[in-house]
């Protein structure tokens, strides 16, 4: 099977959909010939999408999406959309007055439910992927090692964040964390100089950067804060939420980002709460439920995702 990838694939996981898009190429790749194009190489994507027996775009549903869609669907009939957020609204306007020839794969109900569609067309929900090998639980000496080789106090409970250091995800709550160390592993896009500047005047240990190990932080940790109250900017399920779960330990949300209830934990390894100022409150009572298995209900491996998406995509071709 010849499959065209639109998107952006450049080795690099940190980023939401990128992570999401790179995982799937790379298990596709195995038994069929992947093409590859970036969102901005139109004459590559007018190539492509003459010779693939399906396209798959990795984009948020934005304005630019939707032209690119509307060229590609010309030229493959088998063409599907990738959510892990919900379109913007621009992307909804124009698809509701001249609805897209296309399919769509989705990590939510949520974010497809209000997408409109054409006689033929589909919408499937797909897994988000996580590398079970590699995000496992540790024993609690080895837990104690890890902190020692990052500086910091084995006897002291931690509490980590991974991801961007943007506006609008919410880790200034890290500032009000009073009774644990505290730590952020910043991917080094999208940072916010105010953000940073907060956390650092807050002593919070910021590690910049892609850090290959970033398991070690995981099983180093007693309890992962995800603070980000919005869909808007993030993923709809996150990745680290899922990372920190195979690694055994227990999630602290917010009750306003719904899409955490989705997520298919064991029994009381995510806890929701109102607001930043009940963390140290809830925090001695997560901190109990960090345990040496996984936290993670049925996690799916990226091979088994992506198998599930060829079968699917390869169904839209007959």
């Amino acid at each position: 099977m010849v499959i065209h990838i639109i998107g952006t694939i450049n080795g690099q996981i940190n980023e939401g959909m990128r992570n999401i898009a790179t995982h799937l190429a790379r298990e596709f790749e195995k038994g069929n010939i992947v093409l590859y194009s970036g969102l901005k190489q139109i004459p590559k994507i007018i190539l492509n999408s003459k010779r693939a027996d399906g396209t798959v775009i990795f984009a948020r549903a934005n304005k630019l999406v939707y032209i690119l869609t509307l060229i590609v669907t010309k030229l493959c009939k088998n063409t599907w959309i990738v959510l892990v957020q919900k379109p913007d609204a621009e992307f909804m306007a124009k698809n509701d007055k001249h609805t897209l020839k296309c399919s769509y794969l989705s990590i939510t109900e949520g974010d497809m439910k209000d997408v409109k569609t054409l006689p033929g067309a589909r919408k499937k929900l797909i897994s988000v992927g996580i590398k079970a090998d590699k995000f496992v639980p540790v024993s609690n000496e080895r837990q104690k090692e890890l902190k020692r080789k990052y500086g910091l106090d084995p006897a002291k409970p931690l509490v980590i964040h991974v991801g961007h250091c943007s506006k609008g995800r919410g880790l200034e709550d890290f500032v009000k964390i009073r009774t644990a160390q505290r730590m952020v592993v910043a991917s080094g896009m999208f940072e916010d100089e105010n953000v940073i500047r907060m956390l650092n005047e807050a002593n919070v240990r910021i590690h910049k950067g892609y850090l290959e190990n970033v398991e070690e932080i995981y099983q180093m940790a007693d309890a992962y804060l995800f603070p980000t109250r919005s869909a808007e900017f993030v993923i709809s399920i996150p990745l680290s939420v899922m990372e920190a779960l195979s690694c055994g330990v227990p999630v602290i949300g917010y009750k306003s980002f719904e899409n955490l209830k989705e997520i298919r934990g064991t029994n009381g390894s995510v806890t929701l709460i109102d607001d930043a100022n009940q963390i140290d409150s809830f925090l001695p009572e997560v901190i109990k439920k960090k345990c040496d298995h996984s936290l993670l209900e049925k996690p799916e491996s990226w091979s088994e995702v992506a198998h599930m998406v060829l079968k699917v995509v390869l169904e839209g071709n007959t």
